[in-house]
């Protein structure tokens, strides 16, 4: 199941069909990438759907979570999975411009959206705690954009909590956003690992300690050249454009919209320009990083 969350979403709810009608479900929500649990509960109507509210982290950040709905015995009646993400592109936009449905507009918008993500790893944003290996620098790197620190642990003990004020030093996030630094001049930070000569400095990130990051990590906003990818690669599909990247799909799941690619799809989305404007945004790898 996929629930898209727009500029002006303020709730989320996942409905349930095939239940008691007017019985009492519970459901239990576990974030696969957080590690986190909620739950919720709700009555089926005389329908017997039931629609139960996604927790309000959400609203402001994407999520995948494994769905448990169960009856008043605890007997688990449905399992699925829910992503909750942001279309890479209005939805309204596509409907005016391309003068389609919005039904068409919300299952074309997915396939670019898969069709993308399976070239740049995806443009989430969400909170939650990576663990990192200093390398006796001052800076900490991370393989991936941080927004926000929020907590900072070293070797298991907490040394930075935002939301306090009686912290003995104060971090942040570097310009390049790839880095959690101390809050001093930069003129006073050392940016590499250690040699001779600099042997008895101090540093603010100790060679093979442990730490644990919890912070914003991701995209605050699809980049407007992904918004521009993703209204080309819908305008393609409209036109039956995209003949050279339907040939490389081996299984389409309608149902949940899973779609598998064929290993020779790899090159190409089927369109040049939106090719260009995703090489800016493919994975790379820094080393010194886990």
């Amino acid at each position: 199941m996929e629930l898209l969350r727009l500029n002006n979403t303020t709730s989320l709810s996942a409905s349930f069909s095939g239940l008691t009608a007017s019985a009492q479900y519970t459901i239990e929500y576990d974030d696969l990438v957080t590690g986190n649990s909620y739950s919720a509960s709700a009555t089926a109507n005389g329908s017997g759907v039931a629609s139960f509210a996604i927790p309000s982290h959400y609203i402001t950040y994407t999520g995948s979570l494994a769905a448990s709905v169960k009856n008043n015995s605890g007997n688990v009646v449905n399992i699925t999975n829910i992503d909750i993400v942001r279309p890479y592109t209005e939805i309204s936009g596509l409907v005016s411009g391309l003068k389609i449905t919005t039904s068409q507009a919300t299952e074309y918008e997915r396939l670019a959206r898969y069709i993308i993500d399976s070239h740049t790893g995806g443009f989430s944003f969400i909170r939650k705690e990576k663990e990192l290996i200093g390398d006796g620098s001052d800076q900490l790197l991370i393989d991936e954009n941080i927004h926000k620190l929020h907590k900072l642990y070293e070797n298991g003990l907490l040394i930075f909590d935002a939301s306090s004020n009686a912290n003995e030093s104060d971090y942040k996030i570097s310009k390049q956003l790839n880095a959690v630094v101390l809050d001093i001049p930069e003129s006073n930070r050392l940016n590499y690992k250690k040699v001779w000569r600099d042997r008895f400095l101090d540093v603010d990130f100790y060679e093979g300690y442990e730490y644990v990051v919890d912070g914003d990590f991701g995209w605050v906003v699809i980049p407007q050249d992904i918004q521009e990818a993703s209204q080309l690669l819908v305008q393609d599909i409209v036109e039956d454009n995209l003949k050279y990247v339907n040939k490389y799909i081996e299984s389409f799941d309608n149902d949940d919209f899973r779609i598998q690619f064929s290993k020779g799809y790899s090159t190409s989305t089927g369109n040049r320009v939106v090719d260009r404007i995703l090489e800016r945004y493919q994975k790379s790898f820094r080393v010194g990083v886990l």
